[in-house]
């Protein structure tokens, strides 16, 4: 084999192994960012983009001394005993003990207050990391309004039986949470111990 030929093989190897690195550090850095953001072992989460500071959102119970009736479920059926039927369940259930205070779970912002027959009243938050907190089976009228800021912990309404699609769970309240328009489950951004 000439030098030319062994030349342009060498070529073809080494452009070969310089796309296969391009290759790989595209991946690892797709990866890091669909990772970056939450952090469930603390439960908070970290925002932060390109010229921004990263700050840390701190999540907390809804409910105090609630019990959770119903948990999360992204694809196991669940029965649901005022509507006689079986479905997924992609939210978590609290019945009130004696206190029917619900708390906002982070600090935001009241985006929607609503309320309608199978849903009851409801409240929604708007969190800085692109996390929106839904409560629903709210008692009417609700604490907040839209527009309000709140703070973690703050009491945004009292737990009731006013939704009706849930109306055998008693006073209640339905928790949901969207990260980024997407159903996400609560158990992965909050200490609720054993259930």
């Amino acid at each position: 084999m000439n030098k030319t030929n062994q030349t342009q093989k060498k070529k073809i190897v080494m452009n070969y192994v310089y796309a296969t690195l391009i290759g790989i550090l595209v991946i690892a850095c797709a990866v890091t960012i669909a990772l970056v953001g939450v952090n469930s072992s603390n439960n908070s989460a970290e925002i932060g983009g390109e010229g921004q500071t990263v700050s840390t959102v701190t999540y907390v119970v809804p409910m105090q001394n609630a019990t959770v009736i119903k948990d999360y479920s992204g694809t196991e059926l669940q029965y649901n005993d005022t509507l006689k039927q079986w479905e997924i369940h992609k939210a978590i259930d609290f019945k009130a003990g004696d206190n029917l205070d619900v708390y906002a779970i982070a600090d935001g912002t009241v985006s929607n207050v609503y309320t309608n027959y199978l849903e009851g009243t409801v409240v929604e938050i708007s969190h800085a990391n692109g996390m929106v907190s839904v409560y629903k089976s709210l008692a009417s009228p609700a604490g907040v309004s839209v527009g309000d800021q709140v703070s973690a912990g703050q009491v945004i309404g009292q737990a009731s039986e006013s939704m009706a699609q849930e109306l055998n769970s008693g006073a209640h309240l339905h928790l949901e949470m969207l990260l980024n328009g997407v159903k996400v489950d609560p158990n992965d951004y909050l200490s609720l111990g054993e259930k």
